[in-house]
Order: structure tokens, then sequence, then C-alpha cells
């Protein structure tokens, strides 16, 4: 992963959306990733997506909510508001976030927005919670039982299974995923 690339697009949409709060954000880096892999075969920013009870979920992400954790500092701060939602702010412009991007990226980047900015975290959830999408399909193979496990799970989203059948996207993706996990 990209601390850079990821730490930009992070401010980028949250300078798109003010006040966007974290499971927004989240939601809406995971359709961005979802939407450049099945396209292009190859992801925005090769974060690793996990199984949890409200959708797919990059840990990493997540963590800007605690202050020792948040990798992210740079770009985006967080803080609650009076509902105690998690509200993440950029910490740079939007012109200088979205210098990170090629215009292919930032066109993908763009449209997801238009696309899914405007509704709700619970809304993007049933988005994300789709039938057949990469979440239903972990959560009917595994079963995590999120009682025991306060929401979250290890059970890891394979990306690669959103190009599967597709021999040129799926050779992209591999060679891809290879140069940006070095």
């Amino acid at each position: 992963m990209n601390n850079s690339k990821v730490g930009n697009l992070l401010a980028y949409i949250s300078a798109m959306i003010p006040n966007i709060n974290l499971r927004k954000l989240i939601k809406l880096v995971y359709l961005i990733d979802e939407t450049s892999v099945m396209s292009r075969g190859l992801s925005v920013t090769w974060l690793d997506y996990y199984v949890w009870e409200k959708g797919p979920v990059a840990p990493s992400i997540y963590d800007i909510k605690s202050a020792d954790g948040n990798r992210f500092s740079t770009y985006v701060s967080s803080h609650r508001n009076k509902e105690d939602k998690v509200i993440v702010t950029p910490n740079i412009s939007k012109a200088d976030s979205s210098l990170q991007f090629s215009k292919k990226e930032l066109r993908l980047i763009d449209s997801v927005i238009a696309r899914y900015g405007c509704l709700s975290a619970d809304e993007l959830s049933e988005v994300t919670h789709r039938v057949g999408g990469l979440w239903d399909i972990a959560k009917k193979k595994y079963h995590p039982d999120f009682r025991l496990s306060n929401g979250r799970s290890d059970i890891k989203l394979n990306m690669e299974d959103l190009i599967q059948g597709d021999e040129e996207k799926t050779s992209i993706y591999e060679e891809a995923h290879e140069i940006a996990m070095f």
C-alpha cells in the first residue's frame, strides 16, 4: 500500500464531500477500488479489505479515528460530531491531493463520487452488501459470527475475484499487485 496515494485519496474525497463520516468514506474508497479493478484490472489503493459486519473495511482507514493509529494524519484529520460519528476533514487541498492521480484515475474517482457520494453510509451498505458482491460471497462462504468479534472478522476479500474469467485483466492485476506489494 502506498500511504501517500491512499492519504491523498482520503483528502480528495473528504474535500469533495465536506463533513463526510468515516463509515461513508471507507465505503467510497472500497467502491473506487472495486470499480477500478472491474474496469481496468488495477486497484487505485491496493488496500486490504476485510469482511466486517457493516461491509468491506480497510482497517488502515478505520484507524483514522484513533489519534495514534492515523497513519494518514498529514492528509486528513478526524473528530466526533454531536451524534458521536467520526467526521473526516482534509488537511491538504483538493488540488494538491489530486496531483497524486492519473487523469484516468481521477475520472474514475470522480465518477464513483458522482454516483455514490450523495448516498448515506446505510445506503452505501446496500451497495457493498449486494447479492453476488465480494462481501456477500465471503459472508456466505465463511459465515463469520459478528456477535463474537465486535462486528469484525479476519476474512480478507480477494479483489481479483471481481475479474475472475477475464484473463487479460487478471494478468494486469497480478503483475500490478506484485509491483505494488514490492
